[in-house]
């Protein structure tokens, strides 16, 4: 006999759906996008998800949807941007012979990316910002580390090759070069009152730090 159907209701599925779709990820990139305009016009502090709903052009539930808070999309951003940026430096990296040639490469690399993406500004300053907060700092040294660490394999690259003296310490180059490159950075946005005016700086003193890392690496 079958059994007898009950009167209550089937639940209802709460909550998000449970894999991605093609529109979700699209979606989710678009939102992305606008976050890290917002964040690198802005600064973390005074963004808002409201600013970052309007430059999306999505709907506050779409938008939150995908980011239950500000927080959250900011550690999506430096996340994921990270991630793709770093990745676009060692695609153009790859393409100069390896050893000082490479490492010679590494600030022009660096800097088209700033000048193709303006987006890109806003690396060291999310990752300050998310170092600042207990939960996210993490990840804010994770990343920071990735980008020294890949830094400072190109010079142990040239090491190797003899191309460089045997004498520096890697990492602390490595360090210094990051440091010194982000630092530039916020220096350039204090001073700069447009987007033109600092990629003109940044330029320029991306010359000054090659520069100045010719003469750290040529032989004594």
């Amino acid at each position: 006999m079958a059994s007898p159907r009950s009167n209550t209701p089937a639940p209802r599925r709460v909550g998000r759906p449970p894999g991605p779709t093609e529109h979700g990820a699209a979606s989710r990139e678009r939102i992305l996008d606008a976050a890290a305009t917002v964040f690198a016009q802005l600064g973390y502090d005074r963004a808002r998800m409201a600013d970052v709903i309007e430059v999306s052009g999505m709907t506050k539930g779409s938008v939150y949807f995908h980011f239950e808070s500000k927080e959250a999309l900011a550690v999506a951003v430096l996340t994921e941007k990270h991630a793709r940026w770093i990745e676009q430096v060692r695609t153009r990296l790859a393409a100069a012979p390896p050893g000082l040639p490479r490492l010679e490469a590494l600030l022009p690399a660096v800097l088209e990316m700033h000048r193709d993406d303006h987006d890109a500004w806003v690396i060291s300053r999310l990752s300050q910002n998310l170092a600042a907060v207990p939960a996210t700092r993490p990840l804010a040294v994770e990343l920071t580390r990735r980008w020294i660490d890949d830094v400072a394999e190109l010079i142990r690259e040239a090491q190797r090759i003899g191309d460089i003296t045997g004498d520096t310490d890697p990492d602390l180059l490595a360090t210094v070069l990051v440091g010194a490159f982000d630092g530039v950075k916020m220096t350039i946005e204090v001073l700069s009152d447009d987007a033109a005016t600092a990629d003109q700086r940044l330029e320029a003193s991306g010359g000054v730090l090659l520069t100045m890392l010719r003469s750290a690496v040529a032989p004594r």
